[in-house]
């Protein structure tokens, strides 16, 4: 039994220093990451004031409901986006050089995820709102990154002017 509970001591030991050395060091900033925190105040910056330009996306079941988006490089546009299809979809666009925020009922949230610099995934019946200003003037794909969904035809041009 002294074996058992000095290990158990020891345990108890080891995690209260963890616990004193979190606290003590790590980030100055209490919000967390401070790039991470700039990042959320610069995509929270872009919904303050009107758009420039907006434009509407419906997602339904395997389609878009216009394959073809157009705005003007510089300018501040807003996309709003409703899944109407029965199952999740989502829009996204690989490579966009520019400023871009997302929200998602109402709740800002990570624009990007995994490969896409924008990545709005919707769950049937959602709503969401991209704003962007994109910087660099050609013609980008947007797209479904659910399996099979883009290969089923889920796709459309971005062209920025």
């Amino acid at each position: 039994m002294p074996r058992i509970t000095s290990v158990a001591g020891m345990a108890v030991l080891i995690g209260l220093a963890g616990v004193v050395v979190s606290c003590a060091g790590g980030d100055a900033n209490p919000e967390g990451n401070p790039e991470e925190a700039a990042r959320a105040a610069a995509a929270a910056a872009l919904f303050t004031g009107p758009a420039g330009q907006s434009l509407n996306l419906e997602m339904t079941d395997l389609k878009f409901s216009t394959r073809a988006l157009s705005v003007r490089s510089g300018e501040l546009v807003e996309i709003a986006l409703v899944n109407r299809g029965g199952i999740e979809h989502d829009f996204a666009i690989a490579t966009l050089p520019g400023e871009k925020a997302l929200r998602v009922e109402g709740k800002d949230t990570a624009v990007a995820r995994g490969k896409n610099e924008i990545h709005a995934h919707l769950r049937s019946g959602q709503n969401g709102v991209v704003r962007l200003r994109a910087s660099s003037p050609g013609a980008y794909e947007f797209f479904c990154t659910v399996p099979g969904h883009k290969e089923a035809g889920m796709k459309g041009t971005f062209t920025v002017q």
